[in-house]
């Protein structure tokens, strides 16, 4: 599908008509094979495949051709039915045309459009078009960062919690289900930081092209500052995530451990009565407590002593 966007009283709207001659953005959303040829004759450039998109070298997705720049960026797209991931969006900037290829509908790409229709957008050219798009897919995932950062919290309270009635809640509770939400910010923080450095590697690739523009320059060094500081941001979560996560498995072992020594302690408590029991089980002729009148009790007490022995032991060297 083809959308363009013309600039019209210094602001960006679509255009019903899909004029891509006029266009200063043209949007290409799965685009069929007619929908490619249509914007390559226009620009006289070669808009890259979906596989080449998903190619992870530099040279693949940094470039010059013809008569067009292309970059390519990662974007994180989720979906309430599917797990996280990252869409491959390529722009293409000529002199007077910024062209997007995707496959997704990240939300960053949603809060573009909304960016660039706003008066104060002061998008004129397609190389502040594309500036535009790298800030709001940085601004995006900042965003995600902090909601994986405010989603820890809640886990970080109840995993190191002090008091003690909270304490007996967590062993109880199912770990499990904190465990597989650790790892989902996990997973999630790891394509937030694919994404950074998609950006960051393009920062320096367009450096050589603002030299003359001193305003886009500085919002590009701006730009590669807000990267290197997410990142390091997004490392120190990743850091947090791994120590919550070896916490909850250490709670898990506990409560294992715990399972473990309960039942050692029941086989070892009930190891002893079940032998006298098995002793006087048997149907030997000659027994000496056979014809004993309180031989039936005698074994019973024996059998509750020699369980009362192992426990009041263990309470001794202070084992329970």
């Amino acid at each position: 599908m083809i959308t363009t966007y013309l600039l019209q009283s210094g602001k960006l709207l679509a255009d019903a008509n899909g004029s891509v001659q006029d266009a200063l953005w043209v949007d290409l959303f799965d685009p069929t094979a007619d929908e490619e040829h249509r914007v390559e004759e226009v620009l006289h450039v070669q808009i890259p495949t979906r596989a080449e998109m998903r190619e992870v070298e530099s040279s693949s997705n940094l470039y010059h051709e013809d008569h067009g720049t292309f970059v390519t960026v990662r974007a994180v797209v989720r979906t309430p039915d599917e797990q996280p991931r990252l869409s491959s969006i390529t722009l293409v900037r000529t002199e007077t045309m910024l062209v997007t290829v995707r496959y997704g509908s990240p939300k960053a790409f949603t809060e573009f459009v909304a960016r660039v229709g706003k008066e104060s957008s002061a998008i004129t050219t397609s190389m502040s078009a594309m500036l535009c798009f790298l800030e709001t897919l940085v601004d995006r995932d900042a965003d995600i960062l902090e909601e994986i950062g405010d989603a820890l919290d809640p886990v970080s309270r109840e995993i190191f919690s002090q008091n003690a009635g909270a304490m007996k809640s967590i062993a109880a509770a199912d770990l499990g289900r904190v465990l597989k939400q650790i790892g989902q910010s996990g997973d999630l923080a790891s394509r937030v930081r694919e994404s950074l450095h998609s950006v960051g590697r393009a920062v320096p690739f367009l450096a050589a092209e603002l030299h003359e523009d001193r305003a886009l320059h500085v919002r590009l060094k701006t730009l590669g500052t807000d990267v290197q500081s997410l990142l390091e941001h997004d490392n120190f979560m990743q850091t947090q995530i791994q120590f919550l996560l070896d916490s909850n498995l250490g709670l898990i072992s506990i409560q294992q451990n715990a399972i473990m020594k309960t039942l050692s302690v029941a086989a070892v408590v009930f190891l002893p009565p079940t032998l006298i029991g098995s002793i006087y089980g048997m149907n030997f002729e000659k027994m000496p407590e056979l014809h004993w009148h309180l031989g039936y009790l005698y074994a019973l007490g024996l059998m509750v002593l020699s369980a009362i022995g192992p426990l009041l032991y263990f309470r001794w060297k202070r084992w329970l």
